[in-house]
């Protein structure tokens, strides 16, 4: 296990509207899991190859946000994130990183990732896993809860679930989209592939068109799940699925789907209704 440490205070690159900013958080604890995938294999930064020589990058298949209370971190506030990167498979590492303020927890962000690498080059949809150890697994976490949120992974990426966190799949709703085009400017990583922090950032704005005439909505767990990535050009259609609005309580479920139409992720949510919702409404 690689095991990491690192102290922050909060300024404007870290906060948003509601305190410290989620889309900050996602890319700061993806970060950290990177370099933890180079401590565990005996680098001292990161440069992946699998066994045939291919160039490898981590990706993210899953990643999971539990906020106790992400609005509670402000200007100038220190914090720590602590992180955990563990091997628990042939090509897939797991990471958990907890983030503290003051003595508190104010929230979790757990992380599962594979080596991929382009089977031709420059084309994102061509992607496939590569192995680049055969050592002994070693993973003293809680292996049947690992395996649950693997296994729902599959379940989601087949439309072979009905309800998950307080969310029914067949919700009668008209079903919304918002299609965008990806910048290469502020979207892609130095990799080239669409940053998955930014599903995030997209289902957010999605929501924004569809709720805003509510409430603010702080995060209280998002789920993640990626099944591919777009290359340049390409369009992203974030589709909402079905969405329980009440008065103090937001959860919904979005598809993202890529130019062809072709399903790349699932994204879960539940917020809360912020404390003090003073925020002038268009």
């Amino acid at each position: 296990m690689s095991v990491q440490e690192e102290f922050y205070i909060a300024g404007m690159p870290q906060l948003s509207y509601l305190g410290l900013s989620e889309n900050w958080l996602l890319k700061e604890c993806g970060h950290r899991h990177w370099l933890g995938l180079a401590d565990l294999n005996n680098q001292v930064l990161p440069d992946f190859y699998d066994q045939s020589g291919n160039k490898a990058y981590a990706a993210f298949t899953a990643v999971k946000i539990t906020s106790a209370s992400l609005s509670s971190i402000q200007e100038n506030q220190s914090f720590e994130i602590h992180s955990e990167v563990s091997r628990v498979g042939p090509a897939r590492y797991f990471g958990l990183h907890t983030i503290t303020s003051r003595s508190f927890t104010c929230a979790q962000v757990t992380m599962l990732s594979t080596f991929v690498y382009r089977r031709e080059k420059g084309n994102n949809q061509s992607v496939t896993r590569a192995n680049l150890s055969n050592e002994p697994v070693e993973f003293n976490g809680d292996r049947e809860q690992l395996d649950t949120w693997i296994a729902f992974g599959k379940a989601a990426r087949t439309g072979q679930w009905v309800e998950h966190l307080g969310i029914n799949r067949f919700c009668a709703m008209a079903r919304s989209s918002v299609t965008y085009c990806p910048c290469p400017y502020s979207d892609f990583n130095g990799a080239n592939f669409l940053y998955f922090a930014n599903f995030q950032n997209y289902v957010d704005k999605a929501e924004w068109a569809w709720f805003k005439d509510e409430h603010l909505w702080c995060l209280d767990t998002r789920e993640l799940y990626f099944y591919g990535n777009i290359n340049l050009g390409d369009t992203l259609t974030i589709t909402l699925g079905s969405a329980v609005s009440t008065g103090d309580e937001l959860r919904h479920w979005c598809e993202v789907f890529n130019s062809q139409n072709v399903k790349i992720a699932d994204v879960f949510t539940v917020k809360r209704k912020a404390k003090d919702d003073q925020a002038p409404r268009p």
